[in-house]
């Protein structure tokens, strides 16, 4: 018979987690709707527009060196992952 790995340590420590994550959902939530309200307050006209944020955080595509096969030029992959790292942790996907 095997022994259950989820002690009580275990338990603790995963709600200690989720009470800290649902604390920073709610504070991007309050920053957006205390935004959205001002932006509503002082301004007749608000455009909208839908971003797809599943492509703007897409991995850099490689590109092959036609001179070399099996090599691969520069395409910025590492700038991207810094900007695809910025751009979810903005929460803009969240509702």
């Amino acid at each position: 018979m095997r022994r259950d790995k989820r002690t009580a340590n275990h338990r603790r420590a995963v709600e200690k987690v989720a009470k800290l994550h649902r604390k920073i959902r709610l504070q991007r939530l309050d920053h957006a709707h205390k935004t959205a309200l001002d932006l509503v307050r002082q301004h007749d006209f608000i455009p909208h527009e839908d971003l797809k944020i599943r492509n703007m955080v897409r991995r850099a595509a490689p590109k092959p060196d036609p001179d070399t096969s099996g090599a691969f030029l520069p395409n910025g992959a590492s700038a991207k992952a810094g900007l695809n790292r910025s751009i979810s942790d903005t929460g803009w996907g969240c509702s």
